[in-house]
């Protein structure tokens, strides 16, 4: 429903009809306001988070005669209520028609990625061939049991947007379904599944979507949902100043929210994005208001009624040109006919801190935050701390996050609020403008303050005024620190080395140790094999050497074992290691007793933005003399610290790659000369200490 052209119509039609002498109008005060400027300026909304499971969003929820289906702008991982199944071949397969979004008036759907439960699914045209679980191990038990077929807009085969070649019309897949389902103005799934109990297919798993839609500039999101009277507010054009949204000068919602800003990326290279961009789902279930306020705040915009002009604007919450400033409205003794009043936050309830919720991409979206806080040099004396709260729906990165939290921090601590009433020519004013005020009581020449509620007052004489709400406006409001992307996170509490433990059970062993104080139980404690093998860094995978025999040289000259296997390790945690590596001696053992030894080196490579550095953890190892019998098993752990400063390294460079390496070396009895090798290798990296990142 349009819920604001009664509002536009009654606001309209009563300037129209009696002229503005004769009426009492006040504008919209501006919406899409941030927690923090809201309440600086008495209007402060609390954030509201959800409470259970909301029906119009996306939620993968059994079917019900009062689901709603959620719109999608830009990128989201999502599901969606079930509004039809059907079950067919022998009771062995069942379809499910899972609703994943509103068809948006432009904008194209895809989907880049399907999981089940917590495995990625991958297809070969509509059918699985494989699917990868957290752990990265690849299975292919799902194949040819899983179809899935996506469709925006209808059933047709047309429609049909996964596969993105080769679809089948829904109508096809479905049992029941005939010319009239035709599913129109919808984005959704049809799965199916055959009946596999051994392989844990026996109903619906909870499926999430990777889905994107084209349409994700704020202004252009803004406008689409205004105008839409399915899903949005429905208003005509005639009732939006459709350029304040959709123009692309910097004025306008969409021209600012395109401008290019810069941050580090998660790989530390300095780029840019885009300022501002939608990627989330709106719920159907709120209301317009509430979902207009929604796209406002994630892209810093304010959201206006004009009454003079009878149309909804946008107003872009960004720092002034010298030019614009210039030509900024004045008031002053000549045109304030009240007292000025003014309004500051008391000590005691500053904020010095924001925590922003955001659906975080890089954890399938997954709530994660930001938290921006007020330098101690900036607070005011015996300030105590306090933290403004709030989520961001329509956000789905760290960056985009810290720069709208920034603005808001700073916008609200600072600000000042003042109110006065203006003769007639303070009707210029609109919501958004930013105004000079010129007073001698209070020291102030030209101050700026940005305008947030313009009310036309009549007094008895038929004297017209302008009572104007203003908060205090500064540059300095949206200058912020550079952002650094936040980077993908692996799987939580789940393995993701897979190391494969040798297969060795050690006899006693009767001869001696020619280094009994090297030995790993000295300093870090029996050293076991690590079943769930902990995760170190960001995507490195240390595994099994993977080779059979390698022949150990004679002498005491240790022989490279396994050729140097490096590994990305960019990203991970700044705390300290044991690395150990284990092995097995075989070959025909002689009758004399002999000697062998066994280590491990590591080489961590250091980078900042200009410089990098290898630093070689070498030493240590274990060495058997005067073996008899079967051998024991061959271990050496050493520690190894990654932190830069631990090496006299500067604290910015972090570690990017690490190579590892296995040697071993055995005495050869001259009398029997045969070959002895190491098997069964294998290694790990485990934390000792939290760290940081």
């Amino acid at each position: 429903m349009a819920v604001f052209t009664a509002i536009a119509t009654a606001i309209v039609g009563a300037v129209g009809l009696t002229g503005v002498l004769a009426t009492i109008a006040t504008s919209v005060i501006a919406g899409g306001l941030a927690y923090g400027t809201a309440r600086a300026l008495g209007v402060f909304k609390p954030p509201s988070f959800d409470q259970g499971a909301d029906p119009g969003t996306s939620i993968q929820l059994p079917p019900a005669t009062d689901n709603k289906l959620p719109v999608l702008y830009g990128q989201a991982f999502t599901s969606g209520p079930i509004f039809d199944a059907a079950i067919s071949n022998e009771n062995k397969t069942m379809t499910y028609c899972i609703a994943l979004s509103e068809e948006t008036q432009t904008g194209t759907f895809s989907c880049s990625q399907v999981f089940m439960n917590d495995v990625e699914l991958f297809f070969s045209g509509n059918s699985v061939t494989s699917h990868r679980d957290p752990n990265q191990s690849t299975d292919t038990s799902y194949a040819g049991n899983v179809r899935l077929n996506i469709y925006a807009g209808g059933s047709g085969a047309t429609d049909c947007i996964f596969p993105a070649v080769g679809g089948a019309s829904a109508t096809s897949i479905v049992p029941h379904w005939g010319a009239n389902h035709t599913a129109n103005n919808m984005v959704f799934a049809v799965l199916q599944i055959d009946y596999d109990a051994e392989n844990g297919l026996n109903g619906l798993p909870q499926m999430t979507f990777k889905m994107n839609n084209t349409l994700n500039n704020p202004g252009d999101c803004l406008f689409d949902y205004l105008t839409d009277s399915r899903y949005g507010a429905g208003l005509s054009t005639s009732q939006i100043d459709v350029t304040s949204i959709t123009g692309t000068a910097n004025t306008a919602m969409k021209g600012y929210s395109n401008e290019l800003v810069s941050y580090t990326n998660a790989s530390n290279v300095s780029t840019t994005l885009k300022r501002y961009e939608i990627n989330g789902m709106l719920s159907t279930f709120d209301v317009c208001s509430t979902n207009i306020d929604k796209l406002c705040q994630s892209a810093g915009t304010f959201f206006s009624f004009n009454v003079k002009d009878g149309k909804f604007k946008a107003i872009p919450n960004r720092a002034l040109s010298t030019a614009e400033k210039a030509n900024c409205l004045v008031y002053n003794d000549d045109n304030i006919v009240s007292k000025i009043d003014i309004s500051s936050t008391e000590l005691y309830a500053l904020y010095n801190g924001v925590e922003v919720e955001f659906m975080d991409k890089q954890r399938k979206d997954q709530t994660n935050t930001v938290k921006i806080t007020t330098p101690p040099a900036d607070r005011n004396p015996n300030e105590p701390d306090n933290v403004l709260n709030y989520k961001l729906d329509m956000i789905n990165d760290n960056v985009r996050a810290e720069i709208l939290a920034n603005i808001d921090l700073n916008q609200s601590r600072v600000g000042t609020v003042i109110q006065f009433v203006s003769d007639f020519s303070g009707i210029q004013s609109d919501v958004g403008d930013v105004i000079k005020v010129t007073n001698n009581l209070y020291g102030w020449t030209d101050k700026l303050f940005r305008v947030m509620r313009v009310t036309e007052q009549q007094d008895e004489t038929g004297m017209v005024t302008a009572q104007i709400s203003a908060i205090e406006y500064s540059d300095s409001y949206y200058t912020h620190p550079i952002a650094t992307e936040t980077p993908p996170l692996g799987n939580i509490d789940l393995p993701r080395i897979p190391i494969i433990p040798p297969i060795f059970i050690p006899q006693v062993y009767n001869g001696t140790y020619g280094n009994l104080s090297a030995l790993p139980g000295s300093v870090f404690g029996n050293v076991v094999t690590n079943p769930a093998m902990q995760i170190f860094g960001a995507g490195a995978q240390l595994e099994n050497a993977g080779l059979g025999n390698t022949n150990v040289v004679n002498g005491t000259t240790f022989n490279d074992l396994i050729t140097p296997e490096v590994y990305d390790i960019s990203g991970v945690d700044i705390g300290d290691y044991t690395f150990t590596a284990v092995g097995n001696l075989g070959g025909v053992i002689p009758g004399g007793g002999y000697d062998a030894g066994f280590r491990n080196e590591v080489t961590l490579q250091y980078a900042n933005t200009t410089h990098s550095a290898n630093i070689p953890i070498t030493g240590g190892g274990v060495t058997f003399t005067n073996i008899t019998g079967a051998p024991p098993q061959l271990t050496d752990t050493k520690k190894v610290e990654l932190d830069p400063t631990a090496h006299s390294l500067p604290a910015d460079m972090k570690p990017v790659q690490a190579t590892m390496k296995i040697q071993g070396y055995s005495t050869l009895d001259t009398a029997n000369s045969f070959p002895r090798s190491v098997g069964n290798m294998a290694y790990e990296m485990k934390r000792i200490t939290k760290g940081e990142k």
